[in-house]
């Protein structure tokens, strides 16, 4: 039990150096953590076969070192260390989301890791009897945030319906507590849909682009202290993109 204590300190001891240092200078400090993991595992499965609590957390904190390792070193099982993550009993939503937070922590760049970690841990979180509505609304934001960067010039219609369905969520997430929701938050979704629906105008895509424009809007209700000034905006901005993809709609008609 010493000897696996004593590898877990290293290997988190060599990980936390490797935070601390220069991209550059890290293989070696994450190569070394791994080669501890790695002991580690092995001293584990010893000391489990012999009988072990089932509260544990060894099997939680190597995967987690595992992946962190692995991930900053580019290295493509760290896709099986997540399966492994996912496969433990009563995974924590604070190791799904520890995951997501390391597969896109520099120089790591995993985001399909991401979002598939974060996905299970906000699926988690709505079974719970009680929401932490908080935690929802951060993973809710993360995905968009991911699927949806800011600054893209084309959108695919896959991608749109998968944010689309997490702006459902959204939707869902400040119905059950209107009160509580962070109006910078709602602020937040209501611009990026919009200049979704800005950016889908720009490609003629119109249908979509209505879709998107009369998203945003739907936040405005939900604005709080801003609704005002927002609802002046935007309305006006709405009416005059709804007009303008009226007459779009009937050029592209007459072009036909």
């Amino acid at each position: 039990m010493g000897q696996k204590t004593c590898l877990l300190m290293a290997a988190a001891a060599s990980l936390e150096i490797c935070r601390k240092s220069l991209h550059s200078v890290q293989t070696e400090e994450l190569t070394q953590a791994l080669e501890h993991i790695q002991i580690c595992w092995e001293v584990w499965k010893t000391l489990k076969a012999s009988g072990s609590s089932p509260m544990d957390p060894t099997d939680t904190l190597l995967l987690l070192y595992e992946f962190e390792a692995r991930a900053k070193l580019n290295d493509p099982k760290v896709e099986t260390v997540l399966e492994s993550v996912l496969e433990l009993e009563n995974v924590e939503t604070k190791v799904l989301e520890t995951i997501a937070a390391l597969a896109m922590e520099p120089p790591a760049h995993f985001p399909l890791l991401c979002k598939k970690a974060l996905r299970v841990a906000f699926s988690l979180h709505k079974k719970q009897p009680q929401a932490d509505l908080a935690r929802c609304s951060k993973c809710v934001h993360s995905l968009i945030k991911l699927s949806l960067p800011s600054g893209v010039s084309e959108v695919e219609a896959h991608v749109l319906e998968e944010v689309w369905d997490y702006y459902e969520e959204a939707l869902s997430i400040i119905a059950a507590a209107p009160d509580d929701f962070p109006e910078m938050e709602t602020l937040w979704l209501l611009t990026r849909a919009w200049n979704t629906g800005i950016l889908l105008y720009s490609l003629a895509q119109y249908p979509e682009a209505e879709k998107w424009c009369g998203l945003a809007m739907s936040f405005i209700r939900h604005l709080g202290s801003l609704q005002e000034s927002y609802e002046t905006q935007m309305s006006g901005l709405y009416s005059e993109i709804l007009d303008r993809l009226d007459k779009a709609k009937k050029n592209l008609i007459m072009e036909e």
